[in-house]
């Protein structure tokens, strides 16, 4: 039977199917605002300094959640705005500006948990849309669930549905540079502490905690809570970790689909060529910290899989074929490259004993 062609890159915690590197640090600002006039209409703008807005455009407040993204340097902030408080008037807009980038809704509760869902549904599509909201329960390495009240240094109160703005500023100015743990949200004076910091972590809460010197990220985790070893692991849990993957991943399939789909035939030297632009990628990945220098970071062909897909057509033989055999009996129209690779994270806990004599 003819099929459609196929893109499938699964993160496994020690087998992983994933050059140039992509740029990041998108911020999706959606935004309700009655300055939008008629009904339906979505207006889309690009700021990527305050100079640039026009303020024409929004109310007072959504400029001041605007510059509170800014503040906070992400690549860029993508300003959604319509006269609607449904999340579906924004997902097309979403979807046909950028193919991937860190959302949220600001300012307004009902979007929040179709926002969840839809982050989620786009997650189980292969996509890496990312999202902070206020929508308790998501379990899913793609949402930040974030819900504090504060106060600002100006001694007004802040909703945690408004200081969405600033989060999302901060986790994409974050992006695979460095990790949110311990950052200092510098617009806020003070938050509301959760009852119990453990339990808040542990259920997937992005918590803030009064400090001396102001009001820090404590760790830097996503909703993500049942873990199965496999494709939802510890490591997954953590904000920065999942970032250095979806980029390895958007970088992968569109250097694929860009480059080798359709245009090269399926063989064995061909593969090699893909493989040979993977490791250097995972080279330069390296290079920047993204991966572990130390580790060896490497592609290749999945001889398991080849092997067990000409076995699924009948070719008993199969099975009796050395590595090498198998390596240069490609399969058809399908390309199947395993990667073993060391995702580098940031340093948060610190265990030091010192002993006197």
């Amino acid at each position: 039977m003819a099929t459609k062609p196929s893109i499938i890159i699964t993160f496994k915690q020690l087998a992983t199917s994933l050059i140039k590197r992509s740029e990041r640090g998108t911020a999706i600002l959606l935004l309700s605002d009655a300055t939008v006039k008629e009904t339906g209409t979505v207006n889309v703008k690009v700021y990527k300094s305050v100079a640039d807005i026009d303020e024409n455009l929004y109310t007072e407040e959504n400029v001041k959640h605007i510059k509170n993204c800014l503040a906070y340097a992400p690549y860029e902030v993508v300003v959604i705005s319509c006269n609607s408080t449904k999340f579906s008037d924004f997902a097309k807009a979403i979807v046909t500006t950028r193919r991937t980038g860190w959302i949220a809704f600001v300012g307004n509760d009902t979007p929040q948990p179709d926002l969840a869902s839809w982050i989620k549904s786009m997650e189980l599509q292969g996509h890496t849309y990312k999202a902070v909201g206020t929508k308790a329960g998501n379990d899913c390495k793609q949402y930040v669930y974030f819900n504090q009240n504060g106060t600002d240094r100006n001694g007004n109160a802040v909703l945690a549905k408004n200081y969405l703005s600033s989060l999302l500023g901060i986790l994409a100015g974050c992006n695979v540079n460095r990790g949110c743990t311990n950052f200092l949200c510098t617009d806020l004076a003070e938050v509301k502490e959760v009852d119990n910091v453990d339990t808040a972590v542990g259920s997937g809460q992005l918590v803030l905690a009064n400090e001396v010197d102001g009001v820090r990220i404590v760790s830097g985790i996503n909703s993500l809570v049942t873990l199965n070893g496999n494709t939802a692991t510890e490591d997954m849990q953590y904000i920065e970790t999942v970032e250095a993957m979806n980029l390895i991943a958007d970088d992968i399939r569109d250097e694929f689909k860009n480059t080798y789909q359709g245009s090269f035939k399926n063989k064995y030297m061909n593969q090699m060529l893909f493989i040979g632009a993977v490791n250097e990628y995972f080279d330069r990945l390296a290079a920047e910290d993204v991966l572990d220098r130390e580790f060896d970071n490497k592609a290749d062909i999945d001889v398991d899989a080849q092997r067990s897909a000409w076995m699924g057509t009948g070719k008993a033989e199969a099975e009796e074929w050395d590595e090498n055999m198998v390596r240069k009996m490609s399969f058809k129209r399908t390309v199947f490259i395993a990667a073993n690779i060391k995702i580098l994270n940031c340093m948060e806990n610190l265990k030091f004993t010192i002993t006197m004599e």
